[in-house]
């Protein structure tokens, strides 16, 4: 990145931070879900979807939104990502990032999605199969969390 004429290099690194930590592990409705957060109808929820699909789109981004998506507790995913970086850094994270980011906007798939889950730890080099063991990466997820907590982070 190069700003007021000097070379920066940095790393993205992502940190763990659950929005509705007691969100069920059992998928449910992502519709039903952010008509009961926001207050709204279905078509008004359906209205939403239609805006972030413009601004996906803008940045040339997949994104679906219809009565199939699906939301649950995302600890799931956040162990993949901590296991990704902790294996091969910035780099491998970033893989898995997309691969779940990809999952969840694209194929509506839940956070908590077994193959989900296993295709991000594969992008990242990790063997997918042990990421569906929940002890995998759990106290070192768990320990990352605190930062946001001490940063007072809020959703």
């Amino acid at each position: 990145m190069q700003q007021c004429g000097q070379n920066l290099d940095f790393e993205v690194r992502w940190l763990p931070f659950q929005l509705d930590p007691s969100a069920s592990e059992k998928p449910y409705s992502r519709m039903e879900a952010y008509a009961k957060k926001f207050g709204k109808g279905k078509e008004e929820v359906k209205q939403m979807g239609s805006w972030m699909k413009a601004k996906f789109d803008a940045a040339k981004l997949p994104y679906e939104f219809s009565e199939a998506a699906l939301a649950s507790n995302t600890f799931d995913a956040h162990r993949v990502l901590t296991a990704a970086y902790k294996h091969g850094g910035a780099e491998a994270q970033d893989r898995a990032a997309e691969a779940l980011f990809h999952s969840y906007f694209a194929k509506e798939k839940a956070p908590n999605d077994p193959e989900a889950l296993k295709e991000a730890a594969k992008a990242a080099g990790l063997d997918g199969d042990a990421v569906l063991d929940k002890s995998f990466a759990a106290s070192e997820t768990q320990e990352e969390m605190k930062v946001g907590q001490k940063l007072r982070v809020r959703g």
